[in-house]
């Protein structure tokens, strides 16, 4: 955390500003949640990591990141593990380009290749060429069932034998969609349109297949809270 706090000062830190506020100009014209962004792997640090390393039993060497963003979950892993190499895509060129100048700041562009996929493409790897894949707050951006079901088939096929995915995602068992705070969206989503939908761990092992994700190190609480946090591991 130190290290990951002391990159957010001085001169290296203003040359991020810039590159954010070229890419994604409408962060500053007053929307919320600024600061968070400019220090977002201090809060993956904080938030998501410990419930990662809580859900792995070995240490990981290569990861893939699904719909990476600004890149600070492929970043926080960076920091805490220095001999980790991790990939990241994401259909958006300025989180990409964002991603790039982050892992610049904290000197972790060596370990860390963020590029932009289109929508629906196959990942950029061949099959089960990593241990660890993530994917925070992605999903329920992919309403579309056929295209959800593709995106954990693809997600499952990068990973080796044993190898782990990591999601973070609001829970579709709760009643109202945290981004929007509509209820019945989760519940009902054609019906009212829903333009974000929660997941569970239950649909993405469905999803997956045919290849087949267990339980691994599954927090029960966390299957149930508003937003879930789970653990699967491919099988053989």
């Amino acid at each position: 955390m130190e290290r990951a706090v002391a990159a957010s000062r001085g001169a290296a830190f203003d040359e991020f500003v810039a590159v954010v506020r070229h890419e994604t100009p409408w962060r500053f014209n007053g929307v919320n949640e600024l600061e968070r962004f400019l220090h977002n792997v201090e809060h993956h640090l904080r938030t998501t990591m410990p419930r990662l390393l809580a859900s792995m039993d070995t240490e990981a060497h290569s990861v893939f990141d699904f719909g990476c963003g600004s890149g600070s979950g492929s970043i926080a892993l960076a920091l805490l593990f220095p001999e980790i190499r991790c990939r990241g895509v994401d259909i958006s060129a300025a989180d990409v380009a964002i991603a790039r100048a982050r892992a610049r700041l904290y000197g972790v562009d060596d370990r860390c290749e963020f590029n932009v996929i289109g929508e629906g493409q196959a990942l950029p790897a061949s099959a089960g060429c990593v241990d660890l894949c993530i994917c925070c707050s992605v999903l329920e951006y992919i309403i579309q069932p056929e295209i959800r079901k593709f995106c954990a088939q693809e997600m499952a096929r990068v990973l080796v034998e044993g190898g782990l995915l990591f999601i973070s995602v609001p829970n579709r068992l709760y009643p109202v969609e945290l981004h929007s705070h509509k209820f019945g969206w989760n519940y009902f989503p054609k019906w009212l349109k829903a333009r974000i939908i929660g997941s569970s761990v239950w649909e993405i092992r469905r999803l997956a297949r045919p290849h087949v994700l267990g339980m691994h190190r599954i927090q029960l609480l966390r299957l149930f809270t508003p937003w879930t946090n789970f653990c699967l591991e491919k099988q053989s």
